[in-house]
């Protein structure tokens, strides 16, 4: 089972982004990267929430 997550799936609509991982822990930890290395936003609970609401099997 593959996990994706897409940031325009969260109202970043300019970010093309699509990560993939094999777990839910692997898929927060890119994530968490991304959102923090690209759009210079920390996550916190409520976010990380919001986030695996969207999180689609492929």
């Amino acid at each position: 089972m593959t996990l994706e997550f897409r940031c325009s799936a969260v109202g970043v609509t300019d970010c093309k982004s699509v990560t993939k991982a094999d777990s839910a822990e692997e898929l927060l930890g890119k994530v968490a990267a991304h959102a923090r290395d690209v759009h210079e936003v920390e996550l916190n609970q409520t976010l990380i929430n919001y986030a695996l609401t969207t999180v689609k099997e492929v």
